[in-house]
């Protein structure tokens, strides 16, 4: 297996950007969310064979947390691939509802590292957050059906940064 780690920054990692869920044209459990959570299975597993172990979600609802359970089921079978979050500020969790709120700290809880970006809520938190991720992964996997908002705007940041992106939609 070859050891995908970048001789210049020696990193192995992967992050996901996507829509949350209002930008999502599915709900959660149809046909089409299995198939993409099928499709990033599969694409997360084909990284973790090319050696990729470092993996890193932004923890929003939606595509992030898709991301982070999809990585967190598979180091079931793969142990040595760990979960990071990345946490744009303190407070995130406490503006959920109670009932994301339990699938959120199920998460957190699970993460060998989680990495806080601000104190509090700011206006930049979340591309902070975004860009943080871009800068510490290698690769970009992307769930994208809006070509505006945040998720657009980390797509082209990880172009400019010259990353490898894979689109899962």
């Amino acid at each position: 297996m070859r050891e995908a780690v970048c001789i210049i920054c020696g990193m192995n990692a992967v992050c996901l950007t996507g829509n949350r869920p209002h930008k999502i044209p599915f709900r959660e459990g149809s046909r089409e969310h299995e198939q993409l959570m099928e499709r990033m299975r599969a694409v997360v597993v084909d990284l973790i064979k090319e050696g990729y172990t470092h993996f890193i979600t932004g923890m929003a609802l939606g595509s992030d947390i898709w991301f982070a359970e999809c990585v967190l089921d598979l180091a079931d079978i793969y142990p040595q691939i760990k979960l990071e979050a990345a946490v744009p500020y303190a407070g995130q969790r406490d503006r959920l509802a109670v009932a994301d709120r339990f699938r959120y700290d199920a998460v957190i809880s699970k993460c060998f590292k989680v990495t806080v970006l601000e104190n509090e809520y700011t206006k930049y938190c979340m591309g902070k957050r975004n860009r943080y991720m871009v800068d510490n992964s290698d690769v970009v996997l992307v769930i994208m059906y809006s070509d505006i908002g945040g998720t657009a705007v980390t797509r082209a940041y990880a172009e400019k940064k010259n990353k490898r992106i894979i689109d899962l939609v």
